[in-house]
């Protein structure tokens, strides 16, 4: 007897960190996660040799890091959502995905990623945080919701 297929709720439609939106321009690669574990939906530097980690200081970033729900299991053996140091982790480069943000977001608005932790905002935050140059706001969030930006590769 065949085992049901009852998960389908939990992962369709749902806004996850890091949770590609659709696939139909998506462009995404494998990269080492190096320096430490990154989370999911966080924004990530193109370090070389197929090598990527948060972004320090004005480092320019490359990608968001994808969800992979085969990963993901809470309830499992694996209750961390993040691809542990020295992994392959899956990037997006071009294309939606969903990520929370730290103040809060407007449609249009500059995406910025906030040094040494990879997280997203809509602000400069007097210039300390980086610009994602060719990113921007698809969906409004408030201040630690989730918002759908759009990365169109740099």
């Amino acid at each position: 007897m065949a085992t049901a297929f009852d998960t389908f709720d939990q992962y369709a439609l749902g806004h996850y960190d890091g949770q590609i939106e659709d696939r139909s321009h998506a462009d995404v690669v494998s990269w080492l996660a190096t320096g430490s574990a990154i989370g999911y939906g966080l924004a990530v530097h193109y370090t070389g040799d197929k090598e990527a980690a948060l972004p320090t200081d004005s480092e320019a970033s490359n990608g968001i890091t994808v969800r992979e729900t085969v990963r993901d299991n809470a309830a499992g053996d694996n209750p961390d959502v993040e691809y542990a140091q020295d992994t392959e982790m899956s990037v997006l480069r071009v294309g939606r995905v969903w990520v929370t943000v730290d103040s809060g977001a407007a449609v249009g608005d500059t995406v910025y990623v906030v040094p040494d932790t990879g997280r997203i905002s809509n602000t400069s935050d007097t210039d300390t945080n980086i610009e994602f140059a060719g990113a921007s706001f698809l969906t409004a969030a408030s201040a630690g919701d989730r918002a759908l930006i759009q990365l169109n590769g740099n």
